[in-house]
């Protein structure tokens, strides 16, 4: 666990070197007599002591800014007092500067109006000792240039940094941002994959482990069921194959850019009497009804009907018998109900729930509801999809409402 970063630690060995080299710089001036002498008379050696303050706050510029401000200030006014020397007044420009670089903004705020006023006053002063204007006017600017110019320089360099900073931090979010919306895409395409492929390929798997098992229990069949029997067999095997080829066909299509839009399955409500029919092939009793006039609609509408319907059959392979199906186009939703016969000890085929769930997924991302459980010694499935209000019928023959015999009658 590393330890927080400390004050001391932000002293940086350049602002020492700055700092000595200043001293030594300054104190080579005063040992030429580079200073002026007014004001009060004291010792050679005081005049190091402002010039050993305002580098001192060199040193701390970083670390304290607050503590470079005081020393500079107490050192510039002892200068003041004692005598000006270019040497001092220089180093001090870099204190003000850092304090309003380094500081707390609370403390710029009250500094910036403070600076000014001393300019402002010493204008004054210079104009009521001397009355010349000229004289006012080259005092204003000398103080300008010494106490205002380093100030409003380190605002700017500030709001610079504080931009700079502002915009990395954006960056950095967006980055996260750009890989977050990326993680979720990838899990979007990994759900939609495994719901595509559970949805297409467990119904024909189930109907073959189904049939196969059926067929190794049963030891008493004639060779024409036996050959019937496999051949439903070889046809949803194959079946189901096709349909693993084309969806890692549409896949591959899509990661290598050649795909046109192609949705990953395009199935209709009208597929679902081929549906129906493969289920009673698969050995299942199933009665299906189709009520309201059939009509257009949305394509996603019409795949999550016709899924709902797929994964609802296919469970009942595995653990019911005598399905019944009915879908009734509404004005402004389809509803299907698939309801079966629960078959005691359930089926033979395992099963993890999670066509139920992709199922569930399907019908609530438009908007709709799904309920599934039992009713009485019977299982319901009932999902309300709402269509969007598209209410034009499409071309139909037949009755707007009709039946597909079950297998007793198909017989």
């Amino acid at each position: 666990m590393s330890r927080p970063p400390r004050r001391i630690d932000r002293v940086k060995r350049a602002d020492v070197v700055a700092a000595v080299l200043l001293f030594a710089a300054g104190s080579s001036l005063f040992a030429l007599g580079s200073y002026e002498r007014f004001g009060i008379e004291v010792p050679h050696l005081v005049r190091y002591v402002p010039l050993a303050l305002v580098c001192t706050g060199v040193v701390l510029r970083r670390a304290w800014p607050g503590v470079t401000l005081a020393l500079g200030t107490v050192g510039f006014g002892i200068e003041i007092a004692i005598g000006f020397s270019m040497a001092v007044v220089f180093v001090y420009t870099d204190n003000l500067y850092a304090y309003a670089r380094y500081g707390s903004r609370r403390g710029l705020r009250i500094m910036v109006p403070v600076v000014i006023a001393f300019v402002l006053a010493t204008g004054a002063y210079i104009g009521i000792m001397d009355g010349r204007a000229a004289a006012v006017i080259t005092m204003l600017a000398i103080a300008a240039l010494v106490l205002v110019s380093p100030v409003f320089t380190a605002i700017i360099v500030r709001q610079g940094h504080d931009r700079a900073m502002l915009e990395a931090e954006r960056a950095e979010q967006a980055v996260r941002l750009a890989d977050v919306r990326r993680r979720e895409a990838v899990l979007r395409e990994r759900t939609l994959m495994a719901r595509e492929l559970h949805d297409t390929v467990a119904n024909y798997l189930s109907a073959i482990a189904l049939q196969s098992t059926a067929l190794q229990a049963r030891k008493d069949l004639d060779a024409e069921t036996m050959r019937s029997s496999v051949a439903a067999i070889r046809s949803s095997s194959v079946e189901g194959l096709a349909e693993l080829r084309r969806i890692i066909g549409l896949l591959r299509a899509a990661d290598n850019g050649t795909g046109e839009g192609e949705e990953l399955a395009s199935f209709r409500l009208d597929q679902v009497a081929g549906l129906v029919e493969r289920m009673r092939k698969a050995g299942l009793v199933v009665d299906f009804a189709v009520d309201g006039p059939a009509r257009p609609l949305p394509g996603e509408v019409e795949l999550t009907a016709y899924r709902v319907v797929q994964e609802a059959l296919t469970n009942v392979l595995k653990h019911g018998s005598d399905a019944a199906v009915a879908i009734r186009y509404e004005e402004r939703r389809v509803v299907v109900e698939v309801e079966n016969a629960v078959r005691p000890g359930g089926g033979h085929v395992p099963g993890g729930g999670a066509g139920l769930v992709g199922m569930t997924e399907r019908v609530r991302l438009l908007g709709g509801d799904v309920r599934a459980g039992p009713e009485g010694r019977r299982w319901r499935v009932r999902a309300e999809i709402p269509t969007g209000g598209l209410d034009d019928p499409a071309p139909q023959p037949g009755p707007a409402a009709h039946r597909f015999p079950n297998r007793s009658e198909h017989r």
